[in-house]
């Protein structure tokens, strides 16, 4: 761990320890989220009066919680689609004598359709039914036609709150509050929140169903105690959290009415006489645990945490000032378009390729964007070995007619790196969830890094250093198609292991004996063992560390080419992963900020808090044409250069052949004036 987030825990300890037991929030992830992820989630808790305290690397219930914490945020896992853990029959017991016991449990349920969280959801039915709390989870995503009257499909329904609690001013009827499902209650009583009458599930294989008015929060009183469901990503809906965000960028206003209803359904847990309205618990079940999706884990509770387990109070404190915009993004602002050119694969005719040059350039100036950011097939360049000499040709030529027509105009060009380009060696092999494998590179592999990145950016720089006034940054797409071919998040890969132990100071509590010991682990072993160890925290560390440490190493590279250069990097889901926080961790100089384009609608505190973690970024805000109406183009500029730096649209490949609008599709060049329209509002 380092010196700084020692320092900072034990402060928290301190200030922490001066809290009532009835003042004190414990958040337990299953999914072991970066703390950063959580501060949206934290945010409302602490603006309730809450001291809230996360134990990221135990997230289990122990025997002294009981006595320390009054209230318990447990957030559901990704078992068994994705590596997790996940609740064991010691935290369904130690559940029960919580709420028995007087306190609140908030059970954040996840709700992922493709197998991911459903470990968790059955598990938390299951001690639902156990206790007759008289609360179902359902199985299906709720979605709601209400933000798009032309019947897109929008996976975030809105949320109703309802107004005879004193959840919510009441001048206030609609929210948005992240994915759900429909919940079964036993008593309408039980219902904080409904969506409206637009509501439905759209089961695989299956016809829409209604779920009107469904109920999409849900309390129960407990013993003495009171326990809440509802779903992860709408405790997390007001910022990032862990998942991309599915709230409409027209409704960023909305995003205030659902901070305004946590921080009073946090308030309202603080106050049992208050509870009197809901219902108490009905009729129990047996508890059943034979069945579920992977078997449940039957270790009794410890009595406390390991001694490794630290406990961070959220939110996150911001850190230094937001950072100075390069003198190009200042002037106006990014906006991107983004996507991989079909005319620039080697392959393709001289003649055709200027065609689909010379239509990029029209899309780009009918718009009034400033960058094309996309695919330069680096990788086929750097490959003197397997591509042909004349393919590595083509990519030279395309990168000449590419730069020559833009050079013609005031657009910039950012050429990407992607990985799904490199060439995956045979032996490459990452262990899947279920226990078998899968190709795929691990993330701290060597040769990912030397035959695939490094050659890659430094085919880019020295194109960078012949184009300095066209090229002022290289970007990287952090989730490229398909995803066999991306770097695993695994952090228990062979390579990520071998790194990460590496990096594991040799102390009293990992002596150079146990880690031969170590070393030597199955990767089914590997999670279970540094659990139980109390080193968890110490290995991720080290993986974001030795992540950071050779970014920072290509960086330093790059600029030996090209001094001024900067680094940008594409990524559909929150930057909050390891792999991600390393990446922008190494490529990040204080002087030079790095450019970070996500679906996030309010990056701002997440950046302000990750400039703590020594990451300085401006961010760029990706727009979807398919789910915003036409009129509404305008609307959009308190987003994109209100809470954001800019904009991206994409992809490219899609937006040039007939892009579509809420209201269906529409020419390119129409799109373009859509566009223009909202930079004029900026």
């Amino acid at each position: 761990m380092r010196l700084r987030d020692t320092v900072w825990l034990f402060v928290a300890s301190l200030a922490a320890a001066c809290q009532p037991q009835a003042r004190r929030v414990l958040i337990l992830d299953l999914s072991l989220s970066d703390p950063l992820a959580l501060d949206a989630t934290a945010q409302p808790w602490r603006e309730a009066g809450y001291t809230v305290e996360y134990r990221r690397f135990y997230p289990h219930l122990t025997r002294a919680d009981g006595a320390r914490y009054h209230t318990l945020l447990l957030l559901g896992g990704r078992a068994p689609a994705r590596p997790s853990d996940a609740l064991t029959a010691g935290d369904l017991a130690l559940l029960s004598e919580w709420v028995d016991g007087g306190g609140v449990v908030v059970l954040g349920y996840p709700t992922d359709e493709a197998g991911e969280g459903s470990l968790d959801r059955w598990l938390m039915n299951r001690w639902l039914a156990w206790k007759g709390a008289g609360v179902t989870i359902g199985d299906h995503a709720l979605r709601d036609t209400t933000q798009h009257p032309a019947g897109a499909f929008d996976p975030q329904p809105a949320v109703a709150p309802q107004h005879d609690l004193p959840l919510q001013d009441p001048g206030v009827a609609l929210l948005s509050a992240g994915r759900a499902v429909a919940l079964v209650v036993a008593s309408d009583e039980q219902v904080l929140a409904r969506t409206t009458r637009n509501a439905f599930v759209r089961p695989s294989g299956q016809k829409p169903a209604a779920r009107r008015n469904a109920p999409v929060i849900a309390a129960s009183r407990l013993g003495d105690g009171l326990v809440i469901v509802v779903s992860r990503d709408a405790l997390a809906a007001p910022g990032t959290g862990t998942r991309p965000s599915t709230a409409p960028a027209l409704a960023i206003d909305d995003l205030s009415a659902a901070d305004a209803f946590l921080v009073s359904l946090a308030r309202w847990t603080r106050r049992p006489a208050e509870w009197a309205r809901i219902p108490p618990g009905r009729s129990r079940r047996p508890l059943q645990l034979s069945g579920a999706p992977r078997p449940v884990v039957p270790a009794p509770p410890r009595l406390t945490p390991p001694a490794g387990a630290a406990v961070w109070l959220l939110p996150t404190p911001p850190a230094g000032r937001p950072p100075n915009l390069p003198l190009w993004i200042a002037r106006g602002g990014l906006r991107i378009v983004w996507g991989r050119l079909e005319s620039l694969q080697p392959a393709t005719p001289a003649a055709q390729r200027q065609r689909g040059i010379d239509s990029l350039v029209g899309f780009l100036e009918m718009g009034a964007f400033t960058v094309f950011a996309g695919s330069a097939h680096a990788a086929t360049l750097a490959d003197s070995i397997h591509a042909a000499p004349w393919e590595r040709e083509a990519v030279r030529t395309a990168w000449r007619q590419l730069g020559d027509a833009l050079e013609t105009t005031s657009q910039r060009w950012i050429p990407a790196v992607e990985p799904d380009e490199f060439r995956l060696p045979s032996d490459s092999a990452v262990q899947s969830a279920a226990g078998d494998t899968l190709a795929a590179w691990c993330a701290l592999d060597p040769r990912y890094w030397s035959e695939g990145m490094a050659s890659s950016y430094r085919a880019l720089a020295r194109l960078a250093a012949a184009r300095t006034d066209l090229i002022p940054a290289i970007a990287l797409d952090l989730d490229p198609p398909p995803p066999g071919r991306r770097p695993s998040d695994d952090p228990f890969c062979d390579g990520a292991w071998r790194v990460a132990l590496a990096g594991l100071p040799r102390d009293s509590a990992f002596p150079p004996a146990r880690a031969e010991r170590f070393a030597a682990l199955p990767p089914a072993a590997r999670y279970d063992s540094l659990l139980e160890s109390g080193l968890l925290g110490a290995y991720y560390a080290a993986l974001e560390d030795a992540t950071a440490a050779r970014a920072a190493a290509l960086r330093t590279e790059v600029r030996r080419i090209r001094g001024d250069l900067s680094f940008a990097f594409i990524t559909r889901r929150p930057p909050v992963d390891w792999y991600t926080l390393g990446l922008l961790r190494g490529f990040s100089v204080p002087d030079t900020p790095v450019l970070l384009w996500s679906p996030e609608l309010r990056p701002r505190d997440l950046l302000a808090r990750a400039r703590a973690r020594g990451i300085v970024a401006v961010h760029a805000v990706g727009l979807m044409p398919a789910r915003i109406p036409a009129s509404a183009w305008p609307r959009l500029a308190k987003v994109a250069f209100g809470e954001n730096d800019g904009f991206w649209v994409g992809p490219i490949q899609d937006l040039l052949r007939a892009a579509h609008v809420a209201e269906g599709p529409v020419t390119p060049d129409s799109l373009g004036r859509l566009i223009r329209r909202l930079v004029k509002e900026r």
